[in-house]
């Protein structure tokens, strides 16, 4: 039987404070079991805090150090900033929370949530004599999804993937792309029982048949950058045409864009510069020609159209025996 228990009484954790003591005086843990432990209450006993500047309000302050904290911004609006943190995580102000912390400060992502989760296991296990699972949770909003979820940061102790490919269905036919994520389920279930005033950081899932990994971590459930279909935002296409590339690119797929992707955005170009413009597909890349200031035009908006499909791109002068009055470089990312 799957059973889903909140650990009452831990009191308001500061930074220092012996985090699985303060568990295990409260809860009598069993072999098996997943600790389910909120992301704030770990970046608190390990002071991961932040202040505002001298005159900087906390919105502010939270906007300026998502910023400072970010590889990559995917969308920034006045109501939203998504970044990508360096821990690989997308989410909303770097997962900066200003929420249940005292004294005007701010709350950043544990430095290494995956080493917090093995160090709190450890910790545990000398504390109650038990084996257990750790998931270190945060909540995270969901692109096209309204509400707020727990997903894994962090973890120790178990797969987070249940990887079913290869088995059969019910009908006898082999699964193809079935990979759960356990780890985020069980943070998710966690936070069923228990809401944000209730002051219950930690919460034990018993019952659940999780498949045991000593090295495996949360950095499984992220997606590679090369499988990632939705690497551009806001912000993206203004970055292509003034030709600064995102930080991030270095570590992006090298792969060119298909002739699919080329021949449209061609056909973007073609559309902007009018009649007066040529734009031809070779060897990766996109050759305009024409009157100086439509092939500039041209250029820059198939920049903007290789940016919104995904791909950065830079642009040369005409070299030595060249007609083209712009060109194209072949892109050398997929975003």
């Amino acid at each position: 039987m799957l059973s889903i228990l909140p650990v009452r009484g831990v009191p308001e954790v500061r930074a220092g404070h012996d985090l699985a003591a303060l568990v295990a005086a409260r809860a009598r843990l069993l072999d098996g079991d997943v600790v389910v432990v909120a992301q704030k209450v770990v970046s608190k006993a390990e002071g991961a805090l932040a202040w505002p500047a001298p005159g900087e309000d906390r919105a502010t302050a939270r906007r300026r150090l998502a910023r400072e904290q970010a590889v990559r911004v995917v969308a920034d609006s006045p109501d939203a900033l998504i970044v990508e943190t360096r821990h690989g995580l997308v989410c909303a102000n770097a997962g900066i929370d200003a929420s249940n912390v005292p004294d005007g400060a701010l709350l950043v992502l544990p430095e290494d949530p995956d080493g917090s989760a093995r160090a709190l296991r450890a910790s545990l296990r000398r504390a109650s004599g038990s084996d257990v699972a750790v998931v270190v949770a945060d909540s995270f909003g969901r692109p096209w999804r309204t509400g707020m979820t727990d997903i894994a940061i962090g973890v120790a102790g178990l797969r987070p993937i249940r990887d079913e490919r290869g088995s059969p269905d019910r009908q006898g036919a082999a699964l193809e792309v079935t990979r759960t994520a356990v780890a985020d389920e069980l943070a998710a279930a966690a936070d069923l029982v228990r809401r944000k005033a209730d002051g219950v950081p930690v919460v034990v899932v018993r019952g659940f048949p999780y498949e045991r990994d000593e090295r495996a971590g949360a950095d499984l459930l992220q997606r590679p950058p090369a499988e990632d279909l939705f690497r551009r935002g806001r912000g993206g296409v203004a970055d292509a045409l003034s030709g600064r590339a995102p930080a991030a690119d270095a570590a992006l797929d090298p792969r060119a864009p298909d002739r699919v992707d080329l021949d449209r955005v061609a056909a973007a170009a073609r559309q902007v510069g009018g009649p007066g413009v040529q734009v031809s597909v070779g060897g990766g890349a996109l050759f305009v020609t024409g009157g100086a200031l439509d092939a500039g035009v041209a250029a820059g908006a198939a920049i903007a159209a290789l940016a919104d499909l995904g791909y950065a791109a830079t642009r040369r002068a005409p070299q030595p025996g060249e007609q083209a009055a712009t060109v194209v470089v072949r892109p050398g990312s997929n975003r």
